[in-house]
């Protein structure tokens, strides 16, 4: 089958692999799409990320497919289901010669059910990624290509519901890209007023503004503290969400916080400059993903019409396009690309 790969040296290729193969708690299934993660996907291409990586590996985790096989043994999945997460490799293992950086961009992958495999086997060891893998069910409608989204809001929507975003609290985003865009109208659905996004290009802060940011600042203009206190009366944010994983933009706009407020580190950092450096103990928002949690809410939340998946992404392109799209990515020419397999 093809499959997108990454040397690690910025290299992104398609590549034939070994098809997976089923044990009897596993779905085989055809991935229909899958789109690029900004921040995680480039720093497996580039071997950017602060944990040891082994090249070369199969690239992609914001995937969506349908279950074509089912094992002797799966009772929480059926053939046809719509399913997030399919993975041709998964974390720990190897396809071939191919780690996994999760394998979602592949024509084929796997989905397990631990529910069936812990039943018959309490001791069994299931791979954590497994709790991802949850089913859409098709009779709200949701595109391939929209259904992808769905995977970063739940966790960006978990994230920013458990840092404590709630009515009435201010928030304030750090970065204008894919999941700053995720956070602000996750935080301005649970009620953050105002909802303030930082960037430093106009064209995702008008993006910003039309999917919930209250106010938007163009650091090539404005002083982002300055900003944030401006519009906070003085008082400063009360919850200041980071998604550009930058260590010394962090520490500028700590300035920004209110008295009580915290500061939720959700981008990955470089490992000689971790979060700690940046924000006191004190200050740390008790934030965490919960993706698999936030699934029944963010379903509703579609289904409602409180979120317009096609906000989130701005090309679709052939899996055969793959090193073309992460070009388009790296010069700002997208700013995220679902990637569908038999376009």
């Amino acid at each position: 089958m093809k499959a997108a790969a990454t040397d690690g040296k910025g290299k992104v290729w398609v590549a034939d692999v070994p098809a997976p193969e089923p044990s009897e708690y596993q779905c085989l299934c055809k991935t229909l799409a899958c789109a690029t993660c900004t921040g995680t996907d480039i720093k497996h291409i580039h071997n950017k990320l602060p944990w040891k990586q082994e090249y070369p590996g199969l690239l992609g985790h914001e995937s969506v497919g349908t279950v074509v096989e089912l094992g002797s043994k799966v009772k929480a999945f059926k053939k046809g289901d719509m399913v997030l997460r399919p993975a041709a490799v998964y974390p720990g293992e190897r396809l071939g010669e191919y780690t996994s950086m999760w394998g979602g961009f592949a024509e084929y992958g796997l989905i397990t059910d631990s529910a069936a495999m812990k039943a018959d086997n309490p001791d069994a060891e299931v791979n954590n990624y497994v709790r991802f893998q949850q089913v859409v069910p098709l009779e709200l409608g949701i595109s391939l290509a929209d259904a992808t989204m769905l995977i970063t809001l739940k966790e960006t929507a978990s994230y920013v519901a458990s840092a404590g975003v709630t009515i009435g609290k201010s928030a304030a985003i750090l970065g204008s890209g894919s999941v700053a865009l995720n956070m602000c109208r996750s935080a301005k659905v649970l009620g953050a007023d105002p909802v303030i996004v930082i960037g430093r290009r106009e064209e995702p802060l008008e993006r910003a503004r039309r999917i919930g940011a209250d106010i938007t600042v163009n650091t090539n203009e404005a002083d982002p503290v300055q900003a944030i206190k401006d519009a906070t009366g003085g008082k400063g944010v009360d919850l200041l969400i980071d998604a550009t994983g930058d260590p010394d933009f962090v520490r500028t706009c700590m300035a920004a916080l209110a008295p009580e407020g915290k500061a939720g580190p959700y981008a990955t950092y470089p490992a000689d400059d971790p979060v700690r450096k940046s924000i006191a103990p004190d200050k740390l928002a008790p934030a965490r993903t919960g993706e698999d949690l936030a699934h029944p809410y963010m379903l509703d939340a579609v289904r409602l019409g409180l979120v317009d998946l096609s906000d989130f992404y701005s090309h679709r392109l052939s899996l055969a396009q793959i090193a073309e799209g992460f070009e388009m990515l790296a010069r700002k020419e997208a700013f995220k690309i679902v990637f569908e397999m038999e376009s």
